[in-house]
Order: structure tokens, then sequence, then C-alpha cells
């Protein structure tokens, strides 16, 4: 009978087993990891998502032209290629983050009934196409401004110029003004979708605004023709003024008492007194002066002289003046006390209306 201890037990068989599999799993890891890395396709390797900066998305498609290119239309390994696209690759830039889909190459890649050469076709169509998207990566780095480290600064200067001063966010006036544009744009649609469905109401609102636009019209000629003319009589006025003595103008504003217009006779008694003024050479004729000018000059020569008789015209045209403005240029109703009130500060002017 053997010794109990030289027999191989139960126990003994399973500890043999496991040390063989700890031996092969130790076998598998120290192979070289080039040799594990070579028994994937190229282009499982070549593609990830990122995220890469400019440069090395533009370099990571090209691997992936080479890859494509190198498969030569086979059917697995365009297969390979297509499982091993990411959905899109992510790119970060100074300015931003961007995402870029695979999709269209994954669309170009997939040719599972095509034949040989149609798979060719296709592989040159992502070929070309991987290059064309890394030379626009490449393109957008090279014309990109580099942002220095003054650039903020020099953009807060830009900013606080006079003709960027207006530039401000919305402020509570502008945002109630964009809300009520905004229903008044909504009611308008409105209008017009429910005049759509009855024709009657259409042509309705079709005349009353042409009658309005008519209206306006006619409007804005009335007031054109009734200023041409008011600019027409202050015209013809100056162009009287300087053919008619004073006496001339005295006499035409008695005929103007005398027919009841005695807006037209206090016009006519203030010409009066100041062609009298030039008539003696306290001013000098110019027909391009305003009532006011004239006033002007009349005073700087009471200045100059003082004499009491300057004084006295210098308060009577300014009286003159006053009233002529009021009726004349005011367009205010004259009477008889205002034509008399005239005639007496033409009379202190020098007028002789005996």
């Amino acid at each position: 009978m053997k010794p109990i201890g030289n027999r191989p037990s139960a126990f003994t068989r399973p500890c043999r087993a496991t040390t063989l599999s700890v031996v092969a799993l130790l076998t598998i890891v120290m192979l070289p990891w080039p040799a594990v890395a070579q028994a994937l396709p190229p282009s499982a390797r070549a593609a990830g998502s990122g995220p890469y900066d400019a440069a090395g998305l533009a370099a990571e498609l090209r691997r992936l032209g080479a890859a494509i290119e190198k498969s030569s239309g086979n059917a697995k390994d365009i297969e390979a290629t297509q499982k091993a696209l990411p959905p899109s690759w992510k790119i970060d830039t100074s300015e931003a983050h961007y995402e870029f889909s695979s999709e269209p190459l994954r669309e170009l890649l997939e040719c599972n009934k095509c034949d040989a050469t149609a798979r060719k076709s296709r592989c040159a169509q992502a070929k070309s196409w991987t290059d064309t998207i890394a030379l626009q990566v490449v393109g957008y780095t090279a014309t990109s401004p580099s942002g220095g480290p003054d650039a903020r600064s020099k953009l807060d200067q830009i900013m606080k110029r006079r003709e960027f001063g207006a530039a401000r966010p919305p402020g509570q006036w502008d945002l109630l003004r964009e809300r009520i544009n905004a229903w008044l744009l909504r009611m308008l649609s409105r209008l017009f979708e429910n005049i759509g469905r009855h024709p009657l109401g259409a042509k309705l609102l079709f005349w009353l605004i042409l009658f309005a636009v008519v209206g306006w019209l006619a409007m804005m000629l009335v007031r054109f023709w009734l200023g041409r003319a008011r600019m027409d009589e202050l015209r013809s006025v100056g162009e009287v003024a300087f053919a008619c003595s004073w006496q001339e103008w005295i006499r035409a504003a008695r005929e103007a008492a005398a027919r009841g217009d005695f807006r037209e006779a206090v016009h006519s008694v203030y010409w009066a007194g100041i062609a009298h003024l030039e008539d003696d050479g306290t001013i000098s004729r110019d027909r391009t002066r305003t009532p006011r000018e004239h006033l002007q000059l009349v005073a700087e020569a009471t200045a100059v002289a003082g004499a009491p008789q300057t004084l006295r015209q210098r308060d009577s045209l300014a009286a003159l003046t006053a009233l002529f403005e009021r009726v004349w240029y005011g367009r205010c109703r004259a009477d008889a006390r205002d034509f008399d009130a005239s005639m007496k500060q033409a009379e202190g002017l020098g007028c002789d209306l005996q």
C-alpha cells in the first residue's frame, strides 16, 4: 500500500489547472505591444473622436484617407473602417468648441452590395472628401486671427469711440416697442387672413385705403399751395417796398382802411415808416433784411447819435414792428384801433400825415 501522501488527491488537480491558466495569461500580456497593434486594422487605429486641435484633426483625416486608399476597395477593410469611424470629431479652438459629423464619410463608405469597381469609386470619393476637409481645416487655422493678450483692450478702445456710443443693449422702451410691433403684425396678419375669406370685405378695405391715400395727398397739396401763396405774398411785398415812396404807402394804407382791410392797412403803414427811415439816411436800402434787423439798425444808430429824435424813432419803430409782426406774420385779426396805433407810430418816425 502506497502512502496516502504520494497519491494525487482531488485538491491537487485543480491547483495544476489554475497554474496553467495563469501562465497562459502572463504569456499573452508579455507579448510585444506592436504585435497586438498590428492586428488591428489601420482605420481602427486612425479613427478617434478627439478632441483635436485644427492641425491634429487635419493629420487624423489624412491618415484616415491613406487607410481608405490602401484598402483598394476591399469589402472587409471598408467595413472595418466604417465601423471604426466615430460619430463625430470634436475640435477645440481658441474661439469655441466645434463638433464635426462623420456621417458624410460613413455614407460614402456604405457599399455592401456594390461590385469591386463601385467600391473603388466610393473609396476614391471618400479619400477626396478627407483630403478636402483636411485642407479646409488647415486653411481655417491659417486665416483665423490670433487673439493676442491685448486684443480685448483694443476692442474696448474701439467700442469707446463716439461712433459706437449708441451701441447698447435694448432698454425697457425698446423691448416694449418690439412687443407692440409684434402685436400689430399679428393683428394685421389675422385681419388679412379673415379678409381673404370674405371677398366683399376685401374690396371695402381696398377702397377705404385708396380713399385715405387720396385724401392725404389732397391735404398735402393744399398745405403746399397755401404755404407757397404765403411765400409769394411776402416776396411780392419785398419787391414792391423798394418801388414806392413813404407817401404812396400812406395813401395805400388809408385806402385799405377805408374798405375795411385793416390788416393790409397796418402792413402799408409799416413799409411807409421803413421807406421814410431810408429816405432820411437812418438805414440803408436792403430788401433782404427782416423787421427785427431794421429795428436793430435803428437802435445802433440811436446809440451812436443819442439825439432825442433818434430815440423817438427807435421807440416808435419798436412799437410798430411788434404790431406789424402780430398782424401780418402772426395773421391775427386787425381793426381800426390797430390802424390808428400804427399811424401814430409812423408819425413818431417822422412821417408827415397832414
